[in-house]
């Protein structure tokens, strides 16, 4: 499985990143140069398919990609803000605004990382468990039977934000997929029509050709294949 939000998959850092901490060991991130937090941005950019790591929306250009420092509680919350870790290229999620950009928008239309503030979250992004718990209702809000991740989705980070019609805009997402499958299926047998789910659902998890707001598909999929 993957994104419901996509599970982030990390690679390695850009160089220039890893050059910059090497000559600067006392740096954080306000000190990254203009050069270097390019390369993060291009870097995050593909690696998460052009899309916001929180909302799937589409980020049309590297430079509209917003760095988002993600350290997951820990259950005991034993992780305190170390300096040092604001520039490890593994805690970093490329987000976008949040509808936060335009002048004079109310918080309660603001989504993800604008409107998350300094909250911290319960979900883990980069772990496919945690990101499992994300389910979907059928007018395409989200939520999830786990409090404190509901909590993540729902309030922190807004995603059922209705200003940016974000559940109408997943359920369209979803029922634009599933016709594009019952018109490519259409007179052919129940194993050619779950064929053709299991060939959509490699595609976006396996080969990671991501769709903006994939994660409603990738879950009704599971749900169709009832893949573990």
């Amino acid at each position: 499985g993957e994104k419901r939000m996509i599970v982030v998959q990390k690679g390695k850092e850009p160089n220039s990143l890893l050059a910059f901490r090497k000559q600067h060991p006392d740096a954080d991130y306000d000190d990254m140069p203009t050069n270097v937090l390019k390369d993060v941005r291009s870097q995050m950019w593909e690696e998460q398919g052009h899309l916001c790591a929180y909302c799937m929306k589409k980020i049309d250009d590297p430079h509209d990609v917003r760095v988002e420092h993600c350290k997951p509680r820990h259950p005991q919350d034993e992780i305190e803000h170390d300096k040092k870790a604001t520039l490890e290229f593994k805690w970093m999620l490329g987000v976008c605004y949040g509808n936060s950009i335009e002048k004079g928008v109310k918080p309660e239309d603001t989504t993800c990382d604008a409107h998350k503030g300094n909250a911290e979250l319960t979900i883990n992004p980069f772990d496919e468990l945690s990101v499992r718990k994300i389910k979907y209702k059928a007018d395409g809000s989200i939520y999830s039977d786990d409090a404190d991740i509901n909590k993540d989705v729902a309030e922190t980070l807004n995603l059922n934000c209705q200003a940016l019609s974000l559940p109408q805009t997943r359920k369209n997402v979803l029922m634009a997929e599933k016709n594009r499958i019952m018109r490519k299926c259409k007179g052919k047998s129940q194993d050619a029509f779950m064929r053709e789910l299991e060939r959509t659902y490699e595609k976006l998890v396996q080969e990671r050709n991501l769709i903006p707001y994939c994660g409603i598909i990738i879950s009704w999929l599971e749900e169709k294949l009832k893949t573990s």
